[in-house]
């Protein structure tokens, strides 16, 4: 049968680098469902252009900003200054879970690779105070 897509709407911002810009290079995205017995992860959909992934906001702080000097190397999604907000929205492959509530019960943690001052580095965000339980 069909399977799921949850849309996940993830909010970033650059709270504390000021010396300098956060790069979000392009990359895959998976969820942790991981439980003790049995790694598991969930992956984001890919090969139907109606779920690519996509930056849906960027909030700049100085309108007339230009693009950075780029330390690293590849594509990035957006880039961020201090203070600077972005939403991304990603589509997962949400295998098992029929409702969105079962979905938050089983994802665990999701990672963003992020890069500074041309080091690239997981940032590992946890899910559990998705709903205010857990």
């Amino acid at each position: 049968g069909p399977i799921p897509v949850v849309e996940l709407r993830i909010l970033l911002q650059n709270t504390g680098f000021s010396n300098g810009v956060v790069f979000l290079p392009d990359q895959h995205f998976s969820v942790d469902a991981s439980t003790r017995r049995k790694g598991e992860k969930m992956l984001e959909v890919s090969g139907d252009d109606r779920f690519q992934r996509r930056v849906l906001h960027v909030e700049r702080r100085n309108k007339n900003d230009h693009s950075p000097q780029r330390k690293a190397f590849g594509r990035e999604m957006c880039f961020l200054r201090l203070f600077e907000t972005a939403v991304l929205s990603v589509h997962i492959h949400a295998r098992g879970c029929n409702t969105t509530s079962k979905f938050c019960n089983r994802a665990k943690k999701i990672q963003i690779l992020v890069s500074i001052d041309g080091t690239t580095r997981p940032l590992v965000v946890p899910f559990h105070n998705i709903i205010g339980h857990r």
